[in-house]
């Protein structure tokens, strides 16, 4: 299920995430799953990857190395999630298994709840990998012409007749001196 609430939290793991990001960055993907071994709570697998054009092809690049790295960072973005699954909890009545936030570089927020899901360790790990696992990797696989559309909305117009023209009289201009 979509959850609406709590912009603030969302926009903090945002910041968090995107002075890691590299240029061209268009989708960034944060999902944390709860891990269980035979129904008791063993761990919580985090994916934090981005999905960046490079050349016209999608590319997934993992984040969460360099974000846990970075204190700051790291701290920022566990108390902005935090804050969040409270407010989940808050409003269902326990703490999701699966929460998954989703920030398009358009600036489109949404933030995935999946209330029960079992996910063991080796689950989360694959191959093949886990059906709820909602990486770089599956939003490629499942939302490209969707990626694709954004890519092709945010980037820059090619240049009009009159650019062209005034770019090729400056460089006749140029070869002349």
């Amino acid at each position: 299920m979509t959850w609406t609430s709590s912009p603030s939290a969302v926009k903090e793991i945002r910041d968090a995430l995107i002075v890691h990001s590299p240029a061209g960055a268009l989708r960034l993907v944060l999902q944390q799953l709860t891990l269980r071994d035979q129904g008791a709570v063993v761990g919580r697998h985090e994916v934090i990857d981005v999905i960046v054009d490079v050349e016209g092809n999608l590319v997934v690049v993992p984040l969460a190395e360099a974000v846990r790295a970075d204190p700051a960072a790291s701290s920022v973005l566990d108390a902005a999630l935090a804050r969040l699954r409270a407010e989940i909890s808050a409003e269902l009545g326990s703490a999701p298994d699966s929460l998954e936030v989703v920030i398009d570089a358009d600036r489109t927020r949404r933030v995935h709840v999946v209330p029960s899901v079992q996910v063991t360790p080796a689950d989360a790990t694959g191959p093949p990998p886990h059906p709820e696992l909602r990486d770089g990797r599956h939003h490629i696989v499942h939302y490209a012409p969707v990626l694709d559309e954004l890519r092709d909305r945010l980037s820059p117009p090619p240049p009009g007749l009159l650019a062209r023209l005034r770019g090729m009289l400056g460089g006749i201009v140029r070869r002349r001196r």
